[in-house]
């Protein structure tokens, strides 16, 4: 990822000159690009530039980038003693149409011939963060010529500088393009992938949010690698799950390079240890292609048979990922009933796995899936939910009949930590990781991931940091 297109005002300027060049071109008046948008008709070209300029019209009222991350009130008496926001940084945004920009200006970095001049990997400054243990918080990768300088407003936001040697006609017509594929999300598999039986003795290992590719995302991985050849020299059978979500939007050019590349699981050992990853918002935002047809096309994702919802079993439990992304914060049918039947039909404990969370302490619950699994909630079947979407390590009190819901969405977006360890959890958490790296006066979560090692009816847990860092263990009966 680069540094700039993770700064929310750097993206607020490219997409005003982005509206401004479609608005152009629809017109019929010479573009900036000599690069003709042969595919695009005039409509084409006024829809996206209306998706922008709506899009913008939001942006500018209310950020939809990551929520509840703000300073701590003590920290505001000084402007610039404290951090900036999050968003200055790392502006993951939760809309379709900036995350789509987002998207494409960094194909055109990466791409572009006049791009590709302007991409530098280097030693990094203060501009990049890297934090006093030399681990890079956030990224390595940036526009030469383009700082995000130090010097705050009264606000307290950094500025940045103006770039203006953007090849806006051909961003333009490759944002229109996105938006007009986006918009006709690819068709749902309704038939879920073929129940795989596990054994009674076996390691799932989840992470959440992971496809980033940022070098402490890999970190991650390399981790997790370390414990899979751990859990081999135990003679374990092993699986991972990624709990959801590439970014910025999931294209194609985004799964071969942030998530496949540096996926834990080798392409020589797809019959080693099996791989699945649930749907994400962020995924959906390109209308879900390349997650069916890169993404579960790829070997090591065979076993998931192009399905966004699937099951993993043994006697004694049922394990259950649930798509609750193709529409957003739902369950699109069959998947409430299908698990219904599961549940009705076996007396094995119910383990369920989502991208979004049922609820939480610091965002809203999911009232769409609440609603459509409330017979199942009533129960009390549902043993255990484990999800991930909001970037945090949250381990819950017994709460909506789920004896142990878990949010683990903390596997590669970086975050500000803005609790102290003394500080009380939110109701209804009764745990939350508050480790972090430092770089000046910003305080980064520590990324992790959880393994789940089943021995008959009982699930070992353990929380596991970036470095392997064990700093939680708990069993589920």
């Amino acid at each position: 990822m680069i540094a700039q297109l993770l700064n929310r005002d750097f993206v607020i300027n490219q997409m005003e000159v982005l509206q401004v060049e479609l608005e152009r071109i629809a017109r019929g008046e010479n573009a900036i690009s000599s690069v003709a948008p042969s595919k695009l008709s005039k409509e084409d070209l006024i829809e996206a530039a209306l998706s922008i300029k709506n899009s913008l019209i939001a942006e500018k009222s209310q950020s939809s980038g990551q929520p509840g991350y703000e300073p701590p009130p003590a920290e505001r008496r000084n402007l610039l003693q404290r951090p900036p926001p999050l968003d200055d940084y790392v502006f993951m945004s939760r809309d379709k149409i900036v995350s789509i920009t987002q998207s494409i200006l960094d194909e055109y970095f990466h791409i572009h011939p006049q791009g590709k001049t302007l991409l530098e990997t280097k030693e990094l400054s203060d501009d990049d963060r890297r934090s006093r243990g030399d681990d890079l918080a956030i990224t390595d990768s940036s526009i030469r010529g383009v700082s995000l300088k130090d010097r705050r407003r009264a606000n307290g936001r950094r500025l940045f500088d103006k770039f203006s040697t953007l090849d806006a006609g051909w961003v333009s017509s490759k944002v229109a393009e996105a938006i007009r594929l986006a918009r006709k999300k690819y068709p749902f598999n309704g038939t879920p992938a073929e129940s795989l039986t596990i054994s009674n003795r076996a390691r799932i290992i989840l992470l959440g949010d992971w496809g980033t590719g940022i070098p402490r995302a890999q970190k991650v991985a390399k981790m997790i690698e370390k414990i899979l050849a751990e859990g081999s020299g135990k003679q374990l059978e092993q699986h991972v799950i990624h709990l959801g979500d590439v970014y910025y939007s999931g294209w194609k050019r985004e799964y071969e390079d942030r998530f496949l590349k540096y996926w834990p699981v080798r392409p020589e050992e797809a019959d080693k240890y099996s791989s699945w990853s649930l749907n994400g918002n962020h995924d959906m935002f390109s209308g879900g292609h390349a997650y069916y047809t890169v993404l579960l096309n790829d070997e090591r994702f065979k076993r998931q048979q192009r399905s966004s919802f699937f099951s993993l079993s043994n006697r004694y439990w049922k394990i259950l990922g649930l798509d609750s992304a193709w529409e957003d914060d739902d369950l699109k049918d069959p998947q409430a009933s299908w698990v219904e039947s599961n549940v009705q039909n076996t007396s094995q404990k119910i383990m369920l796995l989502s991208h979004h969370q049922l609820f939480s302490a610091y965002e809203g619950g999911r009232e769409k899936m609440q609603k459509k699994l409330a017979s199942i909630l009533q129960s009390g079947r549902i043993r255990t939910w484990f999800w991930g979407h909001e970037h945090r390590c949250v381990i819950y009190n017994p709460n909506m009949n789920v004896q142990f819901a878990r949010c683990v969405g903390h596997g590669g977006v970086p975050v500000y930590m803005n609790h102290s360890q003394k500080d009380e959890h939110k109701n209804p958490a009764q745990y939350e990781y508050r480790a972090f790296i430092q770089m000046g006066i910003e305080k980064w979560a520590l990324f992790g991931f959880v393994v789940l090692d089943f021995d008959n009816d009982t699930i070992s847990v353990k929380y596991v940091n970036e470095n392997g860092v064990v700093h939680k263990e708990e069993s589920i009966r």
